[in-house]
């Protein structure tokens, strides 16, 4: 299942199961009830009718639940040109009231899309114990827009800041254990933003990076780069050892390749990016192929998860390989295990090469940018990716 539903009519039961389905826990200890706050687009490029169907939208998923003291509670901030907090987890605690609530939510036709705005109210505002935040509750915050992010005139910001602000808020709420689904109205959605914001948790993945510290590089804050790419990456994830959670495990190489960690050795994040931003860099040639062979040989060797968890892993290189006929023979070796291949090449790479390590097709596994510096360009597209193959398995 993909983590953003794009929808043009809420009024078909399978439009509300899908974020009914994402809340179910991912512990068989835990019920589905949850804290769970609706981030409500009100802008003038939705228009009234459509507002009125996200509304919709959200009364259909609340069927699903039961709204109570100790059951689910719900809270609803909108969004246009700010943000504004309708009603908190202390203001309903029945069903009808809720619902008459959400009725009652006037649509302000705002200029501005302020996604971030509303992410951070969240953040502040609502996911706190003064508003009725529970701690021993799930806790679940679905965005429903009909764009992306757009500051306009109302912030200061130009159209890429804004959209990093959001994205920014999002993993600040996913770093507290909130878990972030976007929802799409209409055909002008921006599906990466949406992907790049949500949770990619609802399913297991194995993930290995294999990270280039060779001499081409040039610098230790190169080499951070990469580093710091992955860090951002990983950001969106449940990290852990659990059923359901996303096990990442690191392989750096030059001259010689090792396995800095395995998906086994953290269960959770912060242990994980600790260990991760603390990789020491190295000098040394590009021989891509030991880093496959470590990849095979113990990246998952040693998995003991059911076959239809995803395999996966991410070569970063910003060069060719030293040994190309090694490589290519270790690569078939890789596909045949039915290991998934995402290739990330920046500066003087061969995109030939990085066509063949990458499982097929090229255009949704293999992205090329001008250096390490613009790294962070290909980032939401590759979690998009990769969370539609977990999706799928």
């Amino acid at each position: 299942m993909n983590f953003v539903h794009i929808y043009q009519h809420v009024t078909g039961r399978t439009k509300s199961q899908f974020i009914f389905n994402l809340t179910e826990s991912t512990s068989t200890e835990c019920t589905k009830d949850a804290d769970l706050v609706f981030l409500i687009d009100t802008s003038r490029s939705l228009g009234l009718r459509a507002y009125q169907k996200e509304l919709q939208f959200v009364e259909r998923v609340l069927e699903g639940y039961e709204i109570g003291t100790n059951r689910t509670k719900v809270a609803v901030i909108t969004f246009s040109a700010g943000s504004r907090l309708e009603f908190d987890f202390n203001r309903y605690n029945t069903k009808a009231d809720v619902l008459q609530g959400i009725r009652n939510i006037p649509y302000t036709d705002g200029m501005s899309t302020t996604i971030y705005r509303a992410l951070e109210q969240a953040r502040r505002e609502v996911f706190v114990p003064e508003a009725g935040d529970r701690p021993s509750f799930k806790n679940l915050a679905v965005i429903l827009t009909d764009g992306e992010t757009n500051p306009g005139s109302f912030d200061p910001y130009s159209f890429l800041m804004g959209k990093t602000l959001t994205r920014q808020e999002a993993n600040q709420l996913k770093f507290h254990g909130v878990e972030v689904f976007g929802i799409g109205v209409g055909h002008r959605v921006d599906h990466v933003e949406m992907v790049g914001i949500s949770t990619c948790n609802n399913k297991p993945a194995d993930v290995i990076f294999m990270v280039d510290k060779s001499s081409s590089l040039g610098s230790v804050a190169n080499f951070d780069k990469e580093l710091s790419f992955i860090a951002r990456f990983v950001d969106g994830f449940n990290i852990g050892q659990g059923p359901r959670d996303v096990r990442v495990g690191v392989i750096s190489f030059s001259t010689d390749a090792q396995l800095e960690f395995g998906l086994s050795s953290y269960d959770d994040k912060s242990s994980l990016l600790n260990a991760l931003l603390n990789i020491d860099f190295s000098l040394g040639n590009t021989y891509t192929h030991k880093a496959f062979e470590v990849l095979l040989n113990q990246g998952f060797s040693t998995s003991t998860r059911p076959s239809t968890v995803p395999r996966v892993g991410v070569i970063m290189t910003d060069g060719q390989s030293t040994n190309p006929y090694k490589l290519e023979d270790i690569i078939m070796k890789v596909k045949l295990k039915g290991i998934e291949i995402f290739s990330i090449g920046f500066g003087s790479v061969d995109v030939t090469e990085l066509n063949m390590m990458a499982t097929v097709p090229d255009h949704t596994h293999v992205f090329v940018v001008d250096d390490v510096h613009t790294l962070d360009t290909v980032r939401d597209e590759l979690y998009l990716e990769i969370c539609n193959l977990i999706g799928q398995s």
